[in-house]
Parts: C-alpha cells; structure tokens; sequence
C-alpha cells in the first residue's frame, strides 16, 4: 500500500473519529434536599418579612442534577427547590467540583418555592434576623458534590432534542402588576440515550411557586413538585424545571390555596411540555458568562447590608473587596446620615449563556420582569385583561423600553430565559417604572410598586440586561 494510500486512509479514519470523540454525554438524578425537621431547625421563606416554623413535610423538596460532557467540556445543571441561592453558595458548589479545571461549571437555578427553608438569611425568627441554617446548607452542598461525582462516572452518549411553544396562562398564571404582560413561552429539552430511553427533560416555563401562600407550614415544592413528577412518571427519566421571567408579579391563576391547585397547575404545564414536537436541531455544549458589579442602591438592603453578606461580598467604590464588618458600619451611617451613591457598596454577579444541542438558556441572577423578556406593551400579551387595570397607578408607557427584548436576542431553535440563575438579586424592575418612597425605609410602599422594594436597584436593570446582550451576541464557541 503506497504511503498517500495510506495517509488518506488514516486521515478518512480520524475524521470519522472525531465527532464521536465530541458526542454529547448526559446522566442525572435528583437528591433530597428536605430539611430534617428533628435535627436542622429552619425557617419558611418567601412572604413577609419574617420566617414561618414549619410543622411538617408535605413532599420533598429535590436538587435535581443533569451532567453532560462533550469532549473536555463538562457542564452540571442544578435545579433546587429552593427559593434562592446566591453567587458565593453557587461558587462554593463549583469549587468544590470544578477543582481548577476551566472546561468544568455548575449552572445553579432555584425555582423559587415559597415554602421552603430560609437560604437568603432574609426570614428568621423576627425582622432583621437570618434564618439560614448553616449546617442544612453544608449537607445539601455535601449531598450535591456526591451526586455529581456519581453522575460522572455515569455518563454515557446521549442525543438532545429540543421543542418550543406558547402555553396560554389563563387558569395557570397571572401578572399582579400593571401593565398585564404574562410571557407564554414553553421550551423542553429532552436527552435520551443511545438506547431511546430518557435521560432527563428540561422544562422552562415562568410563574411564581407560590398556590401555597402564606399561612402555610409545610414544606413543599409547590408547582413544580407535581410537575416533574408527572413528567418522571410519564417519560421514566429525571427532570428539571427552570423557571423563566416570574418578576412583574407572574402569581399563580387561582384564589383556591392548596395542594390540589398545585397539582393542577403542575400536570397542565407537564403536559403541555410532553406535547411539544421536538427535533435535533443545533448541536454542541458550551458555556460562558460576564461577571459584573451591581450598586446597592435599595435604601432598605443598605440598612441590612450584613444580610447581602450572606451570599455576597461587598466591594467599594476602588472595586476591591470589603470586609464583612464594614457592613455593620455602612448601615449605620445609612441610617443616620445617609449614604451617598459614590459611597454605597457594590456586589459582584454573573450573567450566563449555556448552550446544549438546539437550546440556548440565557442565566439571569434575578427575577426578571416579563416586559424585559417579551416586551408586550401593546396588550399582546395580556390574554383577555385590560393592559392597564381601572384605577390602577399611573404607567408611562411611552417610556417603556423598545427591542429588541431579551428573548429577541437569544438566537436559537429553543430559547430559554432562566431567572434566579446562580444568584438571587431580587427584581429586574424596567426603569422607567422604577418608582419609590425616598425615606429609608421605603414605606410605605408607592401603591403598585411593591417589587422595587425588593430589588437591589433600578441600575441593576441595564447593567445585566446590557451584559445578556453583549453575552448573546458572542459566536457559539
């Protein structure tokens, strides 16, 4: 056999090689996250602005693992059933697994439950008071590494298909807050093995976990509870539920506050999921991210800046870290004098982009308002409501921002917009509609501006929309 036979034979034999070399690799599960109610004293989070001692379980709450790997590339989706979890809890998670190697990440997202355990240290046993229970957290981030190590070495090849649609929320979910505009959106992504069987389905679909309000005392999932486990039952492989753009307020369509309603809205949007045509389109596993800092600018989280450094660190107008104590005394000087905006601390976050097959998920580490995702300020996508209430608040809505909206920039067969993505900042009010009492303590509050009160600030709005937007214009690696 001449050498240029030969050259052309192992150069054909190579390129057949490669993409198997790169084909994707999936494996999930889900781990229990419930507390232990005899052994780790927690605190109900979600209303109020104290915690709530539960009593009781009512069903487990899950972290809920999807690994992949393409070539050196390794990513690990968590989904937890949670109302949150900040930035330093998602890199202490990656630290711990990740070990230096740059081609491994963990993308955290928190549904959002409001009846489960304090993790933002905002609902204790009064006002004021953390109610995070440090050694619940070790064991569930101890509980986490294993599972994810497990899940390694139980990778094996896998294809993605993805699916989009719109799921109309009458019955399902409604906006609280003028304009009425509800984001509709559907996405799935379903993994399978090479043997046909389901690996895991991602489902993103936004609505606030919240049918159980606040006179509950039980732990529970809410919504999505019921939704992946129609879902397991149905496909018999794991599931994620990714909620998406749940500011503004997206609440659950019902005045009915148990645990049939969250069965009800959890097997309609399961199904809803289940019927959606899927296809392979797109392929490849990347992901990146923009770490930015963001001003605290809410006059109420300056007064308890020691409860942002629960899961943030404060860092000073020179953009170096500052340490913890300097909490105690920024908020006193705010609640004496004042501080002034070149004197109020910032924190440091991430926007994220991860791409898996045909789906493109774009991490946003707040609760984004569905105007932002979608836009909608014409009515058409209040379903039925009027677009401003009679005798609501004021809206200028010839400030309102134009597009292209987030959704407009995620450029994919599947877009999916994650909320509450590695952090929890609160809400990602448009700024034109920013609007707050200027005493310090915000009260009380302007009628139909609840969220600013909850929100880090209106500068937070530009700064991470402008980084999803630089983000997404990036070519796929």
């Amino acid at each position: 056999m001449s050498r240029t036979v030969l050259a052309a034979l192992l150069a054909l034999s190579a390129s057949l090689a490669a993409p198997s070399a790169r084909a994707l690799e999936a494996a999930a599960a889900k781990v229990d996250i419930t507390p232990n109610l005899k052994t780790e004293k927690v605190w109900l989070a979600g209303f109020g602005a104290k915690g709530r001692r539960p009593t009781g379980v009512h069903d487990p709450l899950y972290a809920r693992i999807v690994v992949l790997r393409e070539g050196k590339k390794t990513v690990a989706l968590v989904g937890l059933d949670l109302l949150g979890f900040y930035i330093n809890d998602t890199r202490t998670l990656r630290a711990g697994w990740e070990k230096g190697d740059p081609d491994r990440t963990v993308f955290v997202h928190a549904t959002h439950t409001h009846s489960g355990p304090d993790t933002l240290g905002l609902w204790g046993p009064m006002v004021g008071r953390s109610g995070i229970n440090p050694r619940y957290m070790a064991r569930i981030n101890a509980r986490i590494e294993e599972a994810l190590a497990l899940l390694e070495s139980q990778l094996k090849p896998a294809s993605a298909a993805g699916g989009r649609g719109t799921l109309d929320p009458r019955g399902l979910c409604r906006d609280l807050r003028d304009p009425q505009v509800i984001d509709p959106n559907l996405g799935v992504l379903r993994l399978k093995g090479a043997d046909g069987k389901a690996i895991a389905t991602i489902v993103n679909w936004s609505c606030h976990p919240e049918v159980i309000g606040r006179d509950n005392m039980l732990l529970t999932a809410d919504f999505p509870g019921p939704l992946c486990a129609r879902i397991e039952e149905r496909t018999g492989g794991q599931c994620l539920f990714l909620n998406g753009a749940i500011g503004g307020l997206m609440s659950p369509d019902t005045d009915i506050e148990n645990f049939y309603e969250t069965a009800r809205i959890g097997a309609a949007v399961a199904d809803a999921a289940l019927a959606l045509k899927t296809d392979a389109s797109g392929r490849g596993l990347s992901y990146r991210f923009e770490k930015v800092f963001v001003p605290v600018e809410n006059s109420r989280y300056l007064l308890f800046l020691y409860a942002l450094t629960a899961g943030h660190t404060l860092h000073g107008a020179d953009g170096k870290p500052l340490p913890n104590w300097k909490a105690w005394s920024l908020s006193l000087r705010h609640a004496l004098f004042g501080l002034s905006p070149k004197d109020r601390p910032s924190i440091e976050t991430e926007v994220s982009v991860l791409d898996i097959g045909p789906a493109r998920l774009l991490g946003m580490p707040a609760e984004v308002f569905p105007e932002l995702a979608i836009g909608g300020y014409d009515g058409k996508y209040a379903f039925g409501r009027p677009l401003i209430s009679k005798n609501a608040p004021e809206r200028d809505l010839a400030r309102s921002p134009k597009a292209p909206y987030l959704r407009d920039l995620i450029k994919a067969p599947v877009p999916m917009l994650v909320g509450l993505a590695n952090d929890e900042l609160g809400y990602l009010v448009p700024e034109y509609d920013f609007k707050i009492r200027t005493s310090r303590t915000m009260l009380p509050r302007l009628p139909g501006h609840y969220e600013e009160t909850n929100s880090i600030g209106p500068s937070a709005t530009a700064i991470l929309t402008g980084a999803a937007a630089r983000l997404l214009k990036e070519p796929r690696p």
